[in-house]
């Protein structure tokens, strides 16, 4: 399959690594919203053809699907611009901006019968599937905490003064869309859409969330979710039944997992030794684009749709307001 790349920040060079491993994975294309860095890329993956704009790579006609990398603003349109034109699209996650978007672009898929892929990394692994699995194993679930906290990388810029993409409320970044979709995005597939939501955000001054938690209220348990960019922890995810404990370490790549019994106090490891976690989900394209499947089996656009539901409503009790809500 030829895969055209739009957007060359770290995040592509996830999907072109992990991608190299593939059968029939062959990006063909690449462009940028700065033409000196798609060069470089190019130049870096050995990729034939470079193109000034999504839209001169959709004309070309020499991409069978295309992948966007690109800030969060720009998800939606990009991705409506694919469907219209009936070209297959990976869109990075948060699948777009609010729920609103995401409906969007799942009704512009339906009505071109065109793939759009949510690239929410663990849903599409089998180690996220091992960890629904052992949910049955612990009795009834009585509570739950996940984590997603990391000092970003860019936090120093914009310290700075310097303005990073990561911490610009006009592109729809912040805390909770770069880090909490996540743990929410493996809350609601576990356990459903919450009958209840709480949530709250600790602001920056560029007007975007540096870190938040929600609390998501089921009939008789919660998941408290924490996230953060601009903070470290030790904290690890677990969830807590009556008749024994998981824990897991990352929400976005879940790496391992363990059981404990309660009534035998043993503990044992009941994950895989993970290939590269990016990889299960670009199988999962190709996969269901070559058998012409409209929706991912592992992520079907209702669950898109009831994460982007929550994630929204989070949004909207902190207080996080982008133009698009307007």
């Amino acid at each position: 399959m030829n895969i055209g790349v739009v957007g060359t920040n770290f995040v592509s060079d996830f999907f072109m690594n992990a991608g190299s491993h593939i059968k029939g994975f062959h990006v063909t294309a690449v462009t940028s919203g700065h033409r000196e860095n798609a060069d470089k890329f190019a130049q870096k993956y050995n990729i034939e053809n470079v193109y000034d704009s999504l839209d001169e790579m959709i004309k070309n006609g020499k991409v069978e699907a295309i992948y966007l990398a690109v800030p969060n603003k720009l998800h939606k349109p990009m991705a409506l611009q694919c469907l219209q034109a009936h070209i297959p699209c990976f869109v990075e996650k948060p699948f777009g901006c609010s729920y609103d978007e995401v409906k969007e672009i799942i009704d512009c898929a339906d009505a071109n019968q065109t793939y759009v892929h949510d690239a929410i990394i663990p849903l599409y692994t089998e180690n996220f599937r091992r960890l629904k699995e052992a949910c049955s194993r612990i009795g009834k679930i009585r509570k739950a905490v996940f984590v997603f906290e990391k000092y970003s990388s860019r936090y120093d810029a914009y310290l700075r003064g310097e303005n990073p993409t990561t911490f610009r409320k006009d592109l729809c970044n912040g805390s909770i869309m770069d880090l909490g979709v996540y743990p929410i995005s493996d809350a609601v597939a576990l356990f459903g859409k919450p009958q209840k939501i709480f949530a709250n955000g600790s602001f920056l001054e560029s007007g975007v969330d540096g870190a938040g938690t929600a609390v998501l209220m089921y009939d008789d348990f919660d998941v408290t979710i924490h996230h953060g960019k601009v903070c470290n922890t030790n904290m690890i995810s677990e969830i807590q039944g009556e008749k024994g404990l998981l824990t897991f370490d990352m929400t976005s790549r879940i790496e391992k997992i363990t059981y404990t019994d309660y009534a035998s106090k043993s503990t044992q490891v009941i994950s895989e030794d993970n290939k590269e976690a990016f990889t299960y989900q670009i199988e999962d394209f190709i996969q269901s684009i070559e058998t012409n499947k409209k929706e991912s089996e592992k992520v079907p656009h209702q669950l898109s749709l009831d994460i982007h539901e929550v994630l929204t409503e989070c949004r909207k009790q902190m207080g996080l307001i982008f133009d698009i809500d307007k």
